[in-house]
Parts: C-alpha cells; sequence; structure tokens
C-alpha cells in the first residue's frame, strides 16, 4: 500500500551535502524529509559505503559545520591541519622546474583549513540527524518523477509512497535525477581525462602541507592524511584517459614505482594502502540553480573538477546562502526567495566552474602557450604578496560570504 507524507522541505540526497542541508534548516522548518536511493541512514551500518577519500575544508565552511554537529571533538579525532599549499611545475621528463609555496600566514591565519576523513565526517552528519525528530530519513528510496505546483511540489518515490512538500531541493549529486524530472540542463566540459584516488604510505614526511604537481595530462595531488605521524597521505591523480586506464591495471610494484615517479620523489618511495577509486573527466553546471518550487545545490547544481578543495567548500557556500534566504520568508518555496538565491549564487559559481576548469584545462593541454601562461601565472602571483592574498581569498571564498577566522591548535 502505497502512503502520502507531507513536508515542509524534501531533501534528495543522503551524501554528506544533503545531510548538511538537513541539519542546517532543521532550527527553522519543523518536518524534513530526506532520501537516498542508495544509501542507509545507520551511522554503524555495514551497508555504508567505505569511503577512503578526505575533504579540505576551509576556515569559513568549519565555522559553519561547529553549528550542525561536535567540531572540534571531529577534528581532535581525525583532522589534519593545513597551513602550506605547494605547486609544482614539472617537465615532460619529470624533472622539477618550478615550486611555489602559499603559506596561511600570508593571509595572517595559522591554517587554510582542515583536513578531514569523508567517512568520519558523514558519520557525524548522520548522528546529528537521527537525533534530530524535526527530519525523517529514508533509506534505499529515491526520487522518480516529480510535478511542481504554484504552492508545493508532488514527488514519486522508487517505492511508490508519495511525498507533498512546500520545497524540493536537488542534492543527489552529478547524474541528479531532480535535474532531470524538473528539466534543467547543464552546461558541460567534456576532456578525455580521468581521474583516481588512493592512500598511501611514504618515505618522508609532509606534515600540515599538499602538494600540487602539474604536468601534462592533469594535477597530481597529495593531501596529508590525518593521523598520529607524517607519513600517509591520500593521492588524486588526474590524467589522460589511456594513462589511467594503464595505472589501474598496472600490479601493485609497477603501480607503486609509476606513483613515485609522477611525485618526482618529493615524498622518497610509496606504498598503496587502499583501493583505487576512479572517476571520468566530464564537468557540468546546471543552467539554472531554481526552478519552481524547487533548488538545485552541490554536485546537482554544479560537479568540478578537484583541484584547489572546491567542491565540498562550493556546497557549504550554496546551504549557507540558501538557509539565509530561507530565514526571509515563512514558505520555504516562495518564488522571490528562490530567484533571489539563483540570482546571488549563479555567478559566483560560475566564476569557480570558468575558473578551476580552465586551470585543469592548462593542465590537461601539451600546448605551450597555455603550459607558459600556466607557470607565468604561478610565479606573478608568488612574487606578488597582494596579488598572492587576493588569490587566497578568492580560493577559500572569502569575499563572496562573510568569514570569521578559525583558528585551531593540533
Amino acid at each position: 500500500m502505497t502512503r502520502k507524507q507531507y513536508c515542509d522541505i524534501f531533501i534528495s540526497g543522503g551524501g554528506l551535502a544533503g545531510l548538511m542541508t538537513a541539519l542546517s534548516l532543521a532550527d527553522k522548518f519543523s518536518k524534513i524529509i530526506c532520501c537516498d536511493p542508495n544509501l542507509e541512514f545507520e551511522s554503524d551500518s555495514t551497508d555504508l559505503p567505505q569511503d577512503r577519500r578526505v575533504t579540505a575544508l576551509f576556515n569559513s565552511s568549519l565555522d559553519y559545520l561547529a553549528n550542525l554537529i561536535p567540531l572540534e571533538t571531529l577534528l581532535t579525532d581525525c583532522g589534519k591541519r593545513l597551513s602550506e599549499i605547494e605547486i609544482v611545475e614539472a617537465g615532460e621528463k619529470g624533472q622539477l622546474i618550478q615550486t611555489t609555496s602559499f603559506k596561511s600566514h600570508s593571509i595572517d591565519r595559522e591554517e587554510f583549513g582542515w583536513v578531514i576523513p569523508n567517512e568520519n565526517l558523514r558519520k557525524a552528519l548522520i548522528d546529528k540527524v537521527l537525533q534530530n525528530r524535526r527530519i525523517t530519513t529514508l533509506s534505499k528510496k529515491g526520487v522518480k518523477k516529480v510535478i511542481t505546483r504554484t504552492k508545493e511540489a508532488h514527488i514519486l518515490l522508487s517505492n511508490g509512497d508519495r511525498v507533498v512538500s512546500r520545497l524540493l531541493i536537488g542534492a543527489d549529486g552529478k547524474n541528479s535525477r531532480v535535474r532531470e524530472c524538473l528539466g534543467i540542463n547543464t552546461n558541460r566540459i567534456s576532456l578525455p581525462q580521468s581521474g583516481i584516488t588512493f592512500n598511501v604510505r611514504h618515505q618522508l614526511p609532509l606534515s600540515h602541507k599538499s602538494i600540487e604537481i602539474y604536468k601534462s595530462g592533469g594535477p597530481f595531488t597529495i593531501i596529508p592524511l590525518p593521523c598520529e605521524d607524517n607519513y600517509s597521505s591520500n593521492i588524486i591523480w588526474m590524467d589522460s584517459n589511456k594513462n589511467i586506464d594503464i595505472y589501474s591495471h598496472m600490479d601493485s610494484g609497477n603501480f607503486a614505482m609509476e606513483i613515485t615517479k609522477r611525485s618526482l620523489g618529493m615524498v622518497g618511495n610509496i606504498e598503496v594502502t587502499s583501493p583505487l577509486l576512479k572517476w571520468s573527466g566530464t564537468y557540468q553546471m546546471a543552467n539554472k540553480l531554481s526552478h519552481e518550487r524547487a533548488i538545485l545545490i552541490a554536485e546537482a547544481a554544479h560537479n568540478l573538477p578537484p583541484i584547489g578543495a572546491q567542491g565540498l567548500n562550493l556546497t557549504i557556500n550554496d546551504i549557507k546562502l540558501l538557509n539565509e534566504q530561507l530565514a526571509k520568508s515563512e514558505d520555504p518555496g516562495d518564488f522571490k526567495i528562490l530567484k533571489d538565491y539563483y540570482s546571488t549564487r549563479y555567478l559566483p559559481t560560475l566564476l569557480k566552474f570558468v575558473g578551476t576548469n580552465f586551470l585543469n584545462l592548462m593542465s590537461f593541454s601539451n600546448i605551450l602557450p597555455l603550459k607558459i601562461i600556466r607557470k607565468e601565472g604561478v610565479n606573478i602571483f608568488a612574487n606578488n604578496r597582494q596579488l598572492q592574498s587576493m588569490l587566497i581569498k578568492f580560493g577559500l571564498g572569502e569575499g563572496l560570504f562573510e568569514v570569521k577566522p578559525f583558528s585551531r591548535t593540533e
């Protein structure tokens, strides 16, 4: 027998974005439903996917998260301070050409942010969601069909149940079913490029520094893993489809040698400690972020290359602004509120989308003018303190939203 439920907010997507959105809006709205077709909403469930990825969260994002979860405990138990980003230009033969460091003290901060394992962050969010009586979770149920009306959105779920909501939020990833149901198209940038991510142990300590090595094919990023020592990291490696396919099928010994070579030996010999996770190099942004009684956030709205830790930090800025806009009206699906969200959020998001994709294209391409622009551009910013500060703050999202200093010791 099918059921029909009513709610103020319906969120499609039970990942980090959906969980944060539910917690963020639960103080204002009495009935929130969050569903996911693939995930269980149980923090200790064996059905939860093992996510070995990590997320670098900027200080402004951490300040916001502190209102949702016990952040201090999370950072103490499994966080890692990030206070330096080193940009490295590599030659085609694997030689180090140029190294430029951006340090947090250049903008008078102790750190840019913290690195947190996705799995630990999701568990902390789920624990708080399950404790909140205003939030109902629907495990292994997804959106099948959406019909919007002037005063409400009608949502048909995959199990046949129906939900009537004053606002529908699509936080269901780059292949968003909500976006598809609403008929919203996307602008796409597709490259013959793929990426892999995995964890490693290495010979030399990395401490609180992230390293991004640029070479044709794509960036190779080393992110320090939160642990007791400084010899474990997460690797994000982007390259041509052909090369990534070759690397993915190498035996462990040859693959470790290839990683050490691609890292220019900057952290010594490398040993892989986790399975590889692979994704394609197609990046997209929705043509619009709002619709009648509906809104798109996170990867449903924008899917960017993993450069400069923009992904989840950009998503948190989506949630911040959405929360601010919805506080202006008793009706969460008010046409003017959603229109204001779209008009305020679209341009900053578009700039990030164009900027990160341009950086990725410069790294992917073997065209000499683009390589020169990349190299000289880094030089210009590195040698001018004022420009460097502006670049860092733009990357951190400052100037687009109010940011409060966030300083902690490990």
